[in-house]
């Protein structure tokens, strides 16, 4: 791989490491929103979509993750 393209890749895994910031601290945010809510709520639609949400953020980061790993493998 030539260092133009390397140097697209190192460029996309500093987005993606910004995007997976992002992410983290939006799913971070809407699980300490699913903690605080009241115990009567627990049962709720509303508390099913915020744990659905918070569920998928973190699906979301892993697999930023992986693919943060698969280019700097590539790169390598």
């Amino acid at each position: 791989m030539n260092s133009k393209r390397r140097a697209y890749l190192k460029a996309a895994v500093d987005m993606l490491r910004q995007s997976k910031s992002i992410v983290e601290r939006a799913q971070e945010e809407e699980q300490d929103a699913l903690d605080n809510l009241p115990e009567n709520l627990e049962d709720s639609e509303r508390y099913s979509k915020m744990e659905n949400a918070a569920d998928s953020l973190s699906d979301a980061c892993d697999a930023l993750d992986d693919a943060i790993g698969l280019i700097e493998d590539a790169v390598a």
